[in-house]
């Protein structure tokens, strides 16, 4: 006889096992469709075999293994730390890493974290990994020296969360773009495991995938709640690929152009509509709203002369002084805008960007060459302020933790820089007279006024800023690894500093060098190529503000 159970049992597992299927056939999909434009993230799409895409592969599966530098240790369990000191994580993240880039707001993470928390509660795979990594994030800006407590802890969190990868890492949703974002910021703080760039080019495509990158027409009548979570989470993914690009000196994932995406007011100015939260009704903290809409004019300014200098073909490049000009005098009008309640250590990480950045302006790959003897004087300025500020910000007695890898790459960008226009344009260095200014044209922006220096000044300020950028790339080695870009610097600054102090001496008669003994001692201008850091070198970051 026909077993009628049996026949639906039989019925039902194959309905069961042909859903599984659609489900693996749609994702495998949605995998070719992303894989298809990721030409940035060196993946060679027509190459399936060779790269294992087979009906196993997943979209989690090519997140990772395209961003992973080295493997992620396992372990068989991570213990959650006590309630109040997961809170205190928490709260560090909000404060630090949120408050800049608010992937998550204050109820999303802590209601995560209750969730979490309670015993025999049901918890999703998005909860815990939004958990976990937020306590990576926060235990990975605590450590100091790589290896330490705070980076294995870190560590054991982000393998943890990498559990849930398969489950949250889907594409085709905010949550999961809003997972990969996470993970991004992570990368920040651990490049030994993840590449930062990689990712942020995945959440960059996921992004574009799901249309946030365009404001819904008003005729779709979207919730505000909706409108005002779309447009945060792509602020995101702006402001991070605008940073991780910068620092590479590498393409934008999209260009501005490409985006039609409304910039949300001022939340301090405009508490009835909160851009920086899912619901309008939930405000954030005036600092934290502030200082993410602060960091994204920031990224908007950047982002113009970026793509003018480093994206364009335009023959009116070929002497940019004027473009050159107005970036720099737009990021200081930003700098004097700043608002009083910004806490200093977020001053000094902008004011830190701000001269890298103008180090980046004046002096492109393609026509660095191409700069007059005024922008090099103008390029010196801004390498002795990028040192004041960010080796403040390294300080390892200070309570600063904005630093990420992100900031090794620009010191060795301004470290080049310096090294560059001290060897091949000393005149324009060293001579007491200041150089003319370039001619402008009618309405063009005036230059940035120059420091007036002697000989002498010049060349003991020169040999400062590079014994700091030294001391800077010596701490972030030791707190995130890869000690090359310190070893090559120290290297290549050795014969520099040589050179500085043979000018010195022979600027001075026998006599004069006696009576400047105490000024000036050989020991002091061999730092950078070995010794202790004397007294001598320690200048008041106050400077750096002088300008601004």
């Amino acid at each position: 006889m026909f077993d009628v159970g049996a026949a639906q049992a039989a019925v039902t597992r194959t309905m069961s096992l042909g859903g599984r299927r659609n489900i693996q056939r749609k994702e495998a999909s949605d995998v070719d469709d992303l894989v298809a434009d990721f030409g940035f993230l060196a993946v060679n799409a027509t190459a399936r075999d060779f790269h294992g895409f087979t009906k196993e592969m997943s979209f989690a599966r090519l997140v990772l293994s395209t961003s992973s530098v080295e493997e992620m240790p396992r372990f068989s369990s991570t213990a959650l730390p006590p309630r109040d000191l997961g809170r205190g994580l928490v709260q560090r993240c909000l404060q630090e890493m949120f408050t800049l880039y608010p992937v998550l707001t204050d109820t999303a993470i802590f209601g995560s974290l209750d969730a979490v928390y309670q015993q025999r509660g049901y918890t999703t795979a998005s909860q815990r990994w939004d958990v976990r990594l937020t306590f990576a994030i926060a235990l990975m800006s605590r450590s100091r020296s790589k290896g330490d407590l705070e980076y294995q802890d870190a560590i054991r969190h982000a393998s943890s969360a990498l559990e849930d990868a398969e489950a949250v890492l889907l594409p085709g949703s905010i949550a999961s773009l809003r997972a990969i974002l996470l993970l991004v910021l992570y990368s920040l703080l651990d490049p030994t495991h993840f590449n930062s760039w990689y990712l942020i080019g995945v959440a960059s495509r996921v992004m574009a995938d799901l249309g946030l990158h365009q404001d819904p027409g008003e005729e779709l009548r979207v919730k505000i709640s909706h409108l005002m979570l779309r447009r945060r989470i792509f602020y995101c993914v702006y402001t991070l690929d605008r940073a991780i690009s910068l620092a590479y000196v590498r393409a934008f994932s999209f260009s501005d152009d490409s985006a039609n995406v409304a910039v949300v007011p001022n939340p301090a100015a405009h508490p009835s509509f909160v851009g920086w939260n899912e619901n309008p009704a939930e405000d954030l903290s005036s600092t934290s709203g502030t200082s993410a809409a602060q960091l994204l004019k920031l990224r908007q300014i950047q982002s113009i002369w970026f793509q003018q200098a480093f994206q364009s073909s335009r023959e009116d490049l070929i002497e940019p002084w004027q473009n050159r000009s107005s970036a720099i005098n737009a990021m200081q009008s930003w700098a004097r805008a700043l608002s009083n309640s910004t806490p200093i250590p977020l001053k000094h990480l902008f004011l830190s960007e701000i001269f890298f950045s103008n180090i980046l302006v004046l002096s492109p790959p393609q026509n660095a060459g191409l700069l007059c003897s005024y922008g090099k004087a103008v390029l010196f300025d801004n390498a002795v302020r990028y040192s004041e500020v960010t080796l403040r910000m390294c300080d390892a007695s200070h309570n600063y933790n904005h630093c990420t890898n992100l900031d090794i790459l620009r010191s060795r960008w301004v470290g080049e820089a310096l090294l560059n226009i001290l060897a091949d344009s000393p005149t324009a260095i060293y001579n007491t007279l200041d150089p003319p200014p370039p001619p402008l044209s009618a309405g063009s922006v005036a230059p940035p006024i120059l420091r007036r220096r002697g000989f002498t000044e010049t060349i003991d300020e020169a040999v400062k800023t590079i014994s700091r950028i030294d001391q800077i790339l010596n701490a972030l080695e030791t707190r995130f690894g890869n000690p090359l870009h310190y070893s090559t610097f120290k290297t290549e600054s050795a014969s520099t500093v040589k050179r500085l102090y043979s000018k010195r001496q022979h600027h001075y008669s026998p006599d004069m060098l006696q009576a400047n003994e105490l000024a000036f001692n050989r020991p002091q201008y061999e730092h950078a190529i070995g010794g202790v850091v004397p007294d001598w070198y320690h200048v008041s970051i106050a400077r750096s503000y002088e300008s601004l």
